[in-house]
């Protein structure tokens, strides 16, 4: 045979054989796949097919004739099967992103279905739970219309009306501040706080609801070393009544709730680490309702047999708020046998936040007397209050309304008059940061550096590392604590002393 024949076919016969491992594998994904419910046989007569073509082709090539056209046919075929096998495998790639896109639209009207399920059960339990108080205030109120009605009766139906609102009042509240949350419109405030302060208040908040019913409720916050914090108050205390609120309502009478908070080793610096834990008697949770606890709209079946009101959407707040405050939430719990939250949230220990504004506050007093310190507060009950509070530490105390007429009051005077400045952050005209700004660039040394506090209710994450930035001093959070509002006075003056 002349040489190019007998290079097709070598050629036609290596590409069959490439075709016979093709469809070997091809074979093989068939299998793997939901494409063929069926044995291997009929599978397998195209493959002994190709093996027959292949010895034929070889057979041909050797003992045909040395002309082109055999060989040249040989070699069509094989790549005729080639093209064949890799348009197959094209199509069962583009099969498999069908059924991909397919699963995922099917993946989507389930998700969606269960959305539309959910918010229909919440439209119904909200239905419900809205009607129920409804129907309290409209018989309280009919029965307080009655010519008979005497002064006590009037009084008890105007007391159930009363708590029918508040339910009424919490529904509403839920709905908003779920709504809220989920739209990213829930920012952090954080304030200064003793935590020995608040688990007495919400003991004394609780201990009423829970005598009702005759729950044991005992409270412990033994093992606190740090309670001086600043964190999100508002947030944290929302937790709690959270968990105490489903505590009580879930638990019998005669039943027992326990609240304990904790300090326990923290391994971020300028932190403390409090582990929270309310634990009760009450109906439990199945496992199934544990799973998905914190997903909104979710409440146990047998909660609703029991008489308990709610919409679901209690808890899911409570773990975004969580989250938001870079805390933990856990849950253990057996249907029957009651139900224990464990709430673990780092807090930024006001030790340390002295310490970043100029090291350790001395413990002695010092003596304001002649000081006198430039109070800059939009609010004139604000300016009153803390003007006497200043006054009763010795200081001369001087006002201005806005951050403009604190600039102009500073910049009027001669050098050395005001010894202190304490600084609102938001105010009309001008804020709190930017007249420190304007204050930093007067041309007198003296006047430019005197020492300025930030003074504010919304201490937001992010404003104290502003006020740094902006030049001032000092930083006393709202409410003011009259003695971390002393420290940091005396810090100043030690410092400047």
């Amino acid at each position: 045979m002349e040489k190019l024949p007998l290079i097709l076919v070598y050629a036609g016969s290596a590409l069959m054989l490439l075709n016979i491992v093709r469809y070997i594998l091809l074979e093989r994904v068939v299998l793997r796949s939901n494409y063929w419910d069926k044995g291997r046989g009929p599978l397998h007569i195209p493959l002994a097919l190709l093996v027959l073509f292949l010895l034929g082709y070889l057979a041909v090539g050797y003992v045909g004739t040395s002309d082109n056209v055999v060989p040249s046919i040989l070699f069509g075929g094989s790549l005729f099967v080639f093209l064949i096998l890799s348009l197959m495998k094209i199509i069962l790639k583009k099969v498999d992103e069908g059924e991909e896109r397919v699963g995922a639209v099917h993946k989507d009207l389930k998700a969606e279905k269960k959305e539309h399920e959910a918010k229909s059960a919440f439209l119904s339990n909200i239905g419900h739970d809205i009607r129920t108080p409804m129907n309290v205030i409209m018989g309280c109120i009919a029965l307080c219309k009655k010519e008979e009605a005497t002064l006590p009766e009037i009084k008890e139906n105007v007391t159930k009306i009363e708590r029918a609102c508040q339910h009424l009042l919490s529904l509403v509240n839920d709905v908003l501040e779920m709504s809220r949350i989920e739209s990213g419109k829930i920012e952090t405030e954080e304030s200064t706080l003793d935590l020995r302060e608040m688990v007495a208040e919400w003991q004394e908040t609780f201990a009423p609801q829970m005598q009702e019913k005759n729950i044991d409720f005992t409270v412990d916050c033994n093992s606190i070393k740090d309670p001086l914090v600043t964190c999100s108050r508002q947030g944290f205390n929302r937790v709690v009544m959270n968990l105490l609120s489903n505590a009580c309502k879930f638990t019998p009478d005669g039943g027992t709730v326990s609240l304990k908070l904790s300090e326990i080793p923290s391994d971020r610096e300028g932190f403390g680490l409090y582990e929270l834990r309310v634990k009760d008697s009450g109906i439990g949770m199945t496992e199934s309702l544990v799973f998905r606890l914190f997903d909104a709209f979710e409440m146990e079946r047998s909660s609703s047999l029991s008489g308990v009101q709610g919409v679901g959407l209690g808890m899911a707040i409570t773990k975004r708020i969580v989250d938001q405050m870079d805390g933990k939430i856990q849950v253990q719990s057996q249907s029957g046998k009651g139900t224990e939250f464990v709430v673990t949230v780092p807090m930024r220990l006001q030790s340390a936040l002295q310490a970043q504004w100029g090291g350790d506050l001395p413990n002695c007093p010092v003596n304001f007397a002649g000081k006198r310190v430039l109070l800059v507060e939009d609010m004139p009950v604000n300016r009153e209050v803390t003007g006497l509070i200043l006054k009763n530490m010795g200081f001369e105390v001087e006002f201005a309304a806005n951050g403009q007429e604190a600039v102009y009051k500073l910049s009027s005077a001669h050098p050395g008059y005001y010894h202190v400045v304490l600084m609102d952050i938001q105010m009309p005209v001008m804020d709190g940061y930017e007249a420190t700004r304007q204050i930093r660039n007067l041309s007198d040394v003296e006047q430019a550096y005197v020492p300025i506090v930030a003074m504010t209710a919304n201490a937001f994450s992010g404003d104290m590392e502003k006020a740094m930035e902006a030049g001032m001093s000092g930083y006393v959070a709202k409410p003011i604590d009259v003695a971390v509002l002393e420290k940091t006075l005396a810090g100043i003056f030690g410092k400047n002393a």
